[in-house]
């Protein structure tokens, strides 16, 4: 899409596409541009921020590509056209076992629902990775007070930050402290709030 130009309109794109991809659907394509009511007539270049990100994932996912590469996919979308485009990549994932996708983006929600494995990255390094299943379900955030935390089991803590409160403590056996401290706080951790403390949060 970014070869593109951007003083073409739709209708005047679909040609290249087709010359430039062989398993190009020009139908296909444009039943999805009609489906997210993109203008064919319109140059690109006036196109709405949301309406680019619509169609420059038709275009990623319109040759049948066995690994494509989103950089904040549905960056400028309302909560509807949101939700569209995530179930169109994942019925395109759903089609190919073989197909894969990385996303890159700020939006926890479009994580949680489309990837299977989240990597953090923070000044150039990965600092963790985790699948998303296991992240939802066994990582969790104690909210404990200063003499709760001194007799805490601090061998599960991944991070932990200091707040008004006491402690916001990450961990990723979740269970084990549900089992062991009936007393604390214990709620489960968004992505987030994981990211949060995994940058912000000091080492254990």
């Amino acid at each position: 899409m970014a070869n593109l130009h951007l003083k073409f309109a739709i209708k005047d794109i679909v040609p290249i596409l087709e010359k430039l991809y062989k398993k190009f659907d020009a139908a296909e394509f444009m039943e999805k541009v009609a489906h997210f009511q993109l203008p064919l007539d319109k140059q690109i270049k006036e196109f709405s921020t949301g309406m680019k990100a619509k169609l420059k994932v038709l275009v990623a996912i319109s040759h049948q590509a066995k690994f494509l590469i989103l950089d904040e996919p549905t960056a400028g979308l309302d909560v509807i056209a949101r939700d569209e485009l995530l179930d169109l990549l994942r019925e395109f994932m759903e089609e190919d076992e073989d197909r894969a996708i990385i996303v890159s983006s700020h939006i926890s929600s479009d994580l949680e629902t489309l990837c299977d494995d989240i990597y953090m990255i923070h000044e150039g390094q990965i600092i963790f990775h985790e699948e998303t299943d296991i992240l939802l379900s066994d990582y969790a955030l104690l909210k404990v007070s200063s003499e709760q935390f001194e007799t805490l089991d601090k061998d599960y803590l991944l991070r932990i930050k200091k707040e008004t409160y006491g402690y916001c403590c990450l961990t990723n056996q979740k269970q084990y402290y549900i089992e062991n401290y009936p007393k604390i706080s214990i709620e489960n951790g968004s992505i987030d709030e994981v990211i949060t403390l995994m940058i912000r949060g000091e080492k254990q």
